[in-house]
């Protein structure tokens, strides 16, 4: 029979493992997006319109789930940027998946949302993440209007430690 110290100890050691296995199954991204300003705005009427395509959207590629199902196994949380200006449109992502990102089909269903000039998808650090979030927390939140929270982040204050 474990003691009311040995058995929080254990109760400790076994909540920092589960928070270990969680982190070790995420993933974390920066993705940019370049598209010329004509064919974003004849294609989207907002950066709004394109988050809600690539997450909510029934349009699938053949052979694959539809967006909303693709979307939902990521199960991502994280915050979009969008930067436009008379000739292109820069729509910045920084995400945390709980499923590795299929580059290869990623870009297929963005392409198919809206042509876009080019694509980089980059694999970050828990830390590199975890900074990101934090400056976007103190500087674009109190700047920017057009940065957008989505995911775990926009429902939970789980984050809010790392703006401190």
């Amino acid at each position: 029979m474990l003691s009311k110290t040995q058995a929080k100890i254990q109760s400790i050691l076994k909540e920092f493992e589960e928070r270990r296995e969680i982190k070790q199954n995420k993933h974390w991204y920066v993705i940019t997006i370049t598209y010329s300003t004509e064919t974003f705005y004849r294609r989207l009427n907002s950066v709004s319109d394109f988050y809600k395509r690539i997450s909510n959207s029934k349009a699938t590629l053949l052979g694959h789930p539809s967006n909303r199902e693709f979307w939902k196994e990521l199960d991502p949380s994280g915050f979009y940027d969008f930067t436009p200006n008379k000739d292109i449109v820069v729509l910045s992502l920084v995400l945390e998946t709980k499923k590795k990102i299929n580059e290869l089909e990623f870009k297929s269903r963005i392409k198919k949302i809206a042509p876009y000039i080019e694509i980089y998808i980059g694999a970050k650090t828990q830390e590199d993440f975890e900074f990101e979030l934090a400056f976007i927390k103190e500087f674009f939140l109190k700047y920017e209007a057009k940065t957008e929270l989505f995911g775990d982040i926009k429902r939970n204050t789980k984050y809010d430690e790392l703006s401190v």
